[in-house]
C-alpha cells in the first residue's frame, strides 16, 4: 500500500540502526513523562523486601512471626514482604521492508515509531520488576534498564515476516506478547498471518497487537496521478486521477485494519491502532495499562502492578 516505493529498505534499517541511541533517548524521555502518572500497586508475596507488620490471626503460620517486634508490643505481629515474582513480556516489533516508509518528511516512519513504542514499553516494565525479552535469534532477555541498549539491538534483529517465521515462535506459557508492525502482510496472506498470531496465543498467553500506521494509509490526500510500488520497487497500481478510487482505497484499507484487529481479539488481545503523525503516549498508556490490568487479573501479579491516574482513558479500537 506504499504510494512510493521504498527503494532501499535494507540502507533504511541501517540508517536506523545508526540512529539507535538518539531513539533509546527520545523513549527513556517518553517512559520518564509517563511514569509520574504512575504508582504501585503493591501485593503480599514472597519476596526478601519488607512491606508490613500485621497482628497474628490463629492458623498464620508460626515462622512468619517478627519476635522482636512482638516483643514491644502486647500483640505478636506477623512480618510480611512484598511480592516479588517477575512476569515475562516478550515484545516482537515486525520491521519489514514496509515499515521504512513515510509519506511526508515530518513524520517519522511506521519503524522508527515502533521501536520508540517498544523500548519505552520494555523500559516501563523493567522498572517495575518484569522481564522483558524479544524474539532474536538468542530470545535476549533483560531484567535491568541498564541493559535497554541491548534489547534495542535485539529487536532491530527480531523476524520481519509473522506468516513465515511466527509458527517457530513459541513463548513460554502463560507469558504476555505484544506485537507491532504496520502488519501490511494481512493483505495478501490473511489467513496464514491470522494462524499464525492465535498460535502465539494458544498456551494461555495474554497479548496485545498495535497496527502502525502513516496517515496516508487511512485517509490518503493524493490527486491527480499516483502510481503505487511495492518494497521491491515493482508497481502495483496506476491510477490517472487518484480522486475517482480514493473512496475505494478507504474501504479495502479499512476492510484490511478490520481484519488485523479481529486476529487479535480472536485471541482476546487488546487492538490498538497508532498514526505516526500522533504522539506516542497515548498508545504506551493504553498498552500498559492493559498489560497491568490484566496481570492483575489472573493472578500472576509481579512486584506490584501500577495504576493509571487518568480520569479519562482512550477509548480502543
Amino acid at each position: 500500500m506504499a504510494v512510493t516505493a521504498v527503494h532501499d529498505h535494507v540502507a533504511a534499517a541501517r540508517a536506523l540502526a545508526a540512529r539507535l541511541p538518539q531513539l533509546i533517548d527520545e523513549s527513556r524521555r517518553t517512559a520518564i513523562s509517563l511514569r509520574s502518572g504512575l504508582h504501585g500497586n503493591r501485593k503480599v508475596g514472597p519476596g526478601s523486601d519488607f512491606w508490613q507488620f500485621r497482628p497474628y490471626v490463629p492458623g498464620d503460620p508460626t515462622n512468619q512471626i517478627d519476635w522482636r517486634r512482638s516483643g514491644r508490643s502486647d500483640h505478636i505481629f506477623i512480618r510480611q514482604t512484598e511480592w516479588q515474582a517477575s512476569h515475562n513480556y516478550w515484545i516482537w516489533p515486525i520491521l519489514s521492508p514496509s515499515m521504512y516508509w513515510s509519506s511526508a518528511e515530518n513524520i517519522p516512519s511506521k519503524a522508527e515509531r515502533t521501536l520508540i513504542i517498544a523500548i519505552a514499553l520494555a523500559d516501563l516494565l523493567i522498572r517495575n520488576g518484569e522481564t522483558v525479552g524479544t524474539f532474536d535469534g538468542e530470545r535476549t532477555r533483560i531484567t535491568s534498564a541498564e541493559h535497554l541498549e541491548k534489547i534495542a539491538h535485539a529487536m532491530l534483529a527480531s523476524p520481519q515476516d509473522i506468516a513465515q517465521q511466527g509458527p517457530a515462535i513459541h513463548p513460554g506459557r502463560k507469558h504476555s506478547v505484544l506485537l507491532l508492525g504496520d502488519f501490511l502482510e494481512f493483505s495478501d496472506n490473511g489467513e496464514k498471518t491470522g494462524n499464525a498470531i492465535r498460535q502465539l496465543g494458544q498456551y494461555q498467553n495474554d497479548g496485545a497487537l498495535v497496527q502502525i500506521l502513516d496517515p496516508a494509509e487511512i485517509s490518503p490526500p493524493f490527486r491527480g496521478r499516483i502510481n503505487l510500488f511495492d518494497t521491491q520497487d515493482h508497481m502495483i497500481f496506476k491510477s490517472e486521477k487518484f480522486e475517482d478510487i480514493a473512496d475505494g482505497f478507504k474501504k479495502r484499507a479499512k476492510k484490511w485494519r478490520a481484519s488485523v484487529r479481529d486476529a487479535a481479539r480472536q485471541n482476546d488481545w487488546l487492538y490498538d491502532l497508532h498514526v505516526t503523525s500522533e504522539s506516542a503516549s497515548p498508545t504506551l498508556l493504553a498498552l500498559y495499562q492493559h498489560l497491568s490490568e490484566r496481570q492483575n487479573q489472573s493472578g500472576s501479579n509481579g512486584r506490584g502492578r501500577p495504576i493509571l491516574d487518568r480520569p479519562n482513558q482512550r477509548e480502543m479500537s
